[in-house]
Parts: C-alpha cells; sequence; structure tokens
C-alpha cells in the first residue's frame, strides 16, 4: 500500500537540485552570462536563510515523528511553523539557496537553474508527494491543501 511505503520519490530532492547547481556553476565558470554586478553579500544572506528555513521545516518534521526522506511514510501532518505559510518548505528553501548562488554569481545560469529546479521539484517530487498525503491522511490534507499554497 502506498501509505505504508511514502510517496515513491526516486531522486532526493537535495541530489536533485545539487545537480542542478553544479551544472550551472560550470556553466558559470566557463560559458558565464553576465547580468549585472555579482550580489556576493546579499546572495550569502539569502543562502543563509534559505538554509534556516530549512533547518527549522527539518526540526518540526523530526519532533513530529516523521523521517524527513521523501521515500519513507509520513506519521504525522505537520502544519506549523513554516507549514502555516508554504506546504513545501524545504523545497522553497533548496529554490531560495539557489537563488542567493545566482545573485552571487550575477550570472545567467543561475536564475535558469532556480527554474529547472521549480520544475523539477514540482513535477517529479511535489506531484507524488500531494498524491501520497492525499491518500495518507484523506480529509485532513484536503482541508490543509485549501489553506496553504504550494509555494508561498
Amino acid at each position: 500500500m502506498a501509505e505504508e511505503h511514502g510517496p515513491g520519490v526516486r531522486i532526493p530532492p537535495p541530489v536533485l537540485v545539487g545537480g542542478i547547481l553544479v551544472a550551472a556553476w560550470v556553466l558559470h565558470r566557463f560559458v558565464p552570462v553576465p547580468l549585472g554586478p555579482p550580489l556576493a553579500e546579499f546572495g550569502a544572506l539569502v543562502i543563509f536563510g534559505a538554509f534556516a528555513l530549512i533547518g527549522w521545516a527539518l526540526l518540526l518534521l523530526v519532533r513530529a515523528g516523521n523521517d524527513p526522506r521523501p521515500d519513507r511514510p509520513d506519521e504525522a501532518m505537520v502544519e506549523s511553523g513554516p507549514f502555516r505559510f508554504s506546504r513545501n518548505p524545504i523545497y522553497l528553501g533548496l529554490l531560495l539557496a539557489l537563488a542567493g548562488f545566482a545573485l552571487r554569481w550575477g550570472d545567467l545560469w543561475g536564475w535558469i537553474a532556480v527554474v529547472a529546479a521549480h520544475l523539477a521539484l514540482d513535477r517529479l517530487v511535489v506531484a507524488k508527494e500531494e498524491a501520497y498525503l492525499a491518500a495518507r491522511f484523506g480529509d485532513a490534507y484536503a482541508a490543509y491543501r485549501g489553506r496553504v499554497r504550494r509555494w508561498v
């Protein structure tokens, strides 16, 4: 039964996003497409905020008894903390981290990475997780989905 095995996400989202980041970095280094001056300090601040958001969300998942890996079943729905504003604060944090790198680089490849990661997460991860959560938690998840947006 799907509820007992998790949503069936094959590639861990940090690996997926990390691969996109590495590809963007290689392109940035060898085929740069400058968009403006690099904003190194602001980019670093965005990256720090992104990891703080990810850490906060992970802490709440673990406290609720959930294994944060997306291939594991969930024990409880989490609706507090950053989950009050986004159904996917960890993935939102990953996208913000990519945006931080794009700001630091001042290059088109970083922004293309943000778009590519958003599309990959939305189609390959979030869609599967939402179907799983709907089957696992039924009306409670439907109500939550009606109150809280997917991203922000």
